[in-house]
């Protein structure tokens, strides 16, 4: 697992967002080799994540975000890795999860047991 992505658990982890999960796709898709799904409480911490992810990690040039303006669900494109942070209702209606149920999720150590 890289460096990187545990940075990145560790930065949406310190910004107290729940139910950090992360899939591999390094065999499945050619654009990206990881998505990691991340819920807020609240507009300005799933808007505050974008932020936090650029001071976290200040040597990546975040390629793309889309979202930002309303803060429901944000996609943030760091090249290797996808990050969706979402809004609890929209985590649920959407159910991103599904979609990714024959992709291997990554364990990190001790990711969720501090939230």
């Amino acid at each position: 697992m890289s460096s990187m992505l545990e940075r990145v658990a560790a930065a949406l982890s310190g910004l107290k967002l729940r139910d950090i999960r992360i899939w591999d796709f390094r065999t499945f898709s050619p654009l990206y080799d990881y998505v990691v799904l991340a819920t807020g409480n609240t507009e300005r911490q799933v808007a505050a994540s974008v932020r936090h992810l650029f001071d976290a990690l200040p040597e990546i040039a975040i390629k793309k975000v889309e979202g930002e303006s309303e803060a429901k669900w944000i996609l943030i494109d760091l090249g290797d890795i996808i990050v969706n942070v979402m809004q609890k209702d929209e985590r649920e209606y959407y159910q991103l999860e599904k979609l990714f149920i024959q992709r291997e999720e990554v364990k990190i150590d001790g990711l969720n047991d501090q939230l």
